[in-house]
């Protein structure tokens, strides 16, 4: 499994900045979240992932980072 986290972030963050109105946003800044956890930088992910819930709301992208949110708590992060 190849992880280049640096192009997925470029390429999700080109959804969110070029495409702001597309259904997929919600999903981009999830995943931008989720490479932040991946790479530990924990305030990014957790302002990101709070995004996601704050601007999507029943979402499944928002069920999502609410989980990962609760899961970061847990983990102490």
């Amino acid at each position: 499994m190849v992880r280049d986290f640096e192009t997925a972030q470029r390429e999700f963050t080109e959804v969110v900045e070029r495409h702001p109105r597309d259904p997929k946003v919600s999903d981009a800044r999830l995943k931008l979240g989720f490479i932040h956890y991946e790479r530990q930088e924990w305030d990014q992910a957790r302002q990101t992932l709070q995004a996601v819930v704050d601007q999507h709301p029943g979402s499944t992208a928002a069920r999502l980072a609410q989980d990962r949110l609760a899961r970061m708590g847990q983990e102490g992060r």
